[in-house]
């Protein structure tokens, strides 16, 4: 421990200035490097290999509702993420240990929806304007990686209800599937986050169950606006998510499906702003297959035509605001000659409120929102991308009261 604590009290006083790249000492363009600021003189690399990675992106997005909606317009929002994964074992010989920390930026608010009048914004990384945490934990691995655990503070939506191909496209419909109204709080998933346990075993064979335990209601973003704020109570009550994952990695076609289910106690106000709801339940199920695989790329390549599902529903409608959700789509990833690392998608949203806030909706066919979303995400450099995407709701807040809307948009992310 002495040599690994010596190591980093001589990286501090020797680079401590060094936070950009010597050209002559790399050969290669700047286009050509893994990372925006490169390997800081050489010494990224030295200090992942003692244990301790740093990251940052900043992506900013564009936003125009030219037909339809609540109303036309553009708008501008940009997050900064930014963290450390710490490696206690490599730096402190800590075996199977670790440490994260993520923290998020965000500026311009929640605009998308404010245009679209949908239930979902169109933007899935736009929040409440403020500077919160994200990830805030240790984690311990057992028995050779078979079993995780993990306590602090963390995002629902870091490793629940995740689908490959529902993450190439920006509606945040493709992201977390319960829908909630963000000024009010709600469940902690991005950008909230709050306190919890973690628990996965991966016995092998493809298999992985995992489970976790946290506080239910993230308070809202003014009163709440690190995410620091943890008040365990009967109304905020808890969440507690169990998946259950099955991958044929090695198969010619591989995939992977997942089962989970979610439970929330307490009495939310985002339910029916009264608190008189107790808990509420959801359950979902995944689907990620590769239908068609590039003939000259590598088994663990991603390059091919894929096929997604991601299906949810609330069993407990009389507390929840969402009935059903439904994703599906293709995404293909090298569909350009010589552009192998691009991937260009098109995929469907059909959002179904509960019976109850249906009712509460003017116009016809009431409760039912579609969204058909087509992207395309350009690999220009190793740490910079772009992504125009289009986006047409169907029926946005549920009905036909609002005009259907039209979205152009387009979202750049610089790895640093």
């Amino acid at each position: 421990m002495s040599q690994s604590w010596g190591f980093w009290a001589v990286l501090l006083l020797t680079t401590a200035g060094a936070l950009t790249q010597d050209p002559a000492a790399q050969p290669e363009p700047w286009t050509k490097w893994d990372l925006a600021t490169g390997d800081w003189n050489r010494n990224r690399p030295l200090v992942q290999d003692h244990g301790a990675d740093f990251f940052s992106t900043y992506t900013s997005q564009v936003w125009g509702n030219v037909a339809g909606g609540a109303r036309r317009g553009a708008t501008y929002s940009g997050v900064l993420q930014f963290g450390a994964d710490l490696d206690f074992e490599k730096m402190f010989g800590w075996q199977g240990s670790s440490f994260t920390t993520t923290w998020v930026w965000n500026a311009g608010g929640s605009p998308t929806a404010d245009l679209t009048g949908a239930l979902f914004p169109s933007s899935g990384s736009e929040g409440p304007a403020g500077f919160r945490a994200l990830d805030l934990w240790l984690q311990q691995k057992f028995f050779d990686d078979v079993l995780t655990i993990r306590a602090g503070l963390f995002n629902a939506d870091r490793d629940f209800t995740l689908s490959e191909g529902c993450q190439l496209f920006l509606n945040s419909a493709f992201g977390w599937p319960i829908l909630y109204n963000g000024s009010l709080g709600g469940p902690p998933a991005y950008p909230f986050a709050a306190p919890g346990l973690y628990a996965a075993v991966e016995p092998g064979g493809g298999w992985k169950f995992q489970a976790a335990i946290m506080q239910g209601v993230v308070w809202p973003p003014a009163e709440n606006p690190t995410n620091f704020y943890w008040r365990l109570t009967r109304d905020n009550g808890l969440l507690i998510l169990s998946e259950a994952q099955y991958g044929w990695s090695n198969a010619a076609l591989p995939g992977t499906a997942k089962f989970g289910a979610m439970f929330e106690t307490g009495t939310p106000d985002y339910v029916d702003q009264d608190g008189s709801a107790w808990g509420g339940a959801f359950i979902y199920g995944i689907v990620d297959q590769m239908l068609w695989p590039e003939p000259d790329a590598g088994h663990d390549s991603r390059q091919g035509l894929a096929w997604f599902n991601r299906t949810g529903f609330g069993t407990t409608p009389d507390r929840d605001p969402l009935g059903l959700l439904f994703n599906s789509g293709f995404t293909w990833t090298g569909a350009l000659p010589g552009r192998d690392d691009d991937a260009l998608g098109i995929g469907v949203v059909w959002t179904k409120l509960t019976p109850g806030q249906a009712a509460q909706l003017d116009g016809a066919n009431r409760g039912n929102e579609f969204a058909l979303e087509a992207t395309y995400q350009a690999q220009l450099t190793p740490w910079f991308e772009i992504q125009p995407d289009l986006q047409f709701i169907v029926q946005p807040g549920g009905s036909t009261t609002i005009p259907n809307a039209l979205v152009l948009g387009l979202s750049a992310t610089i790895d640093f």
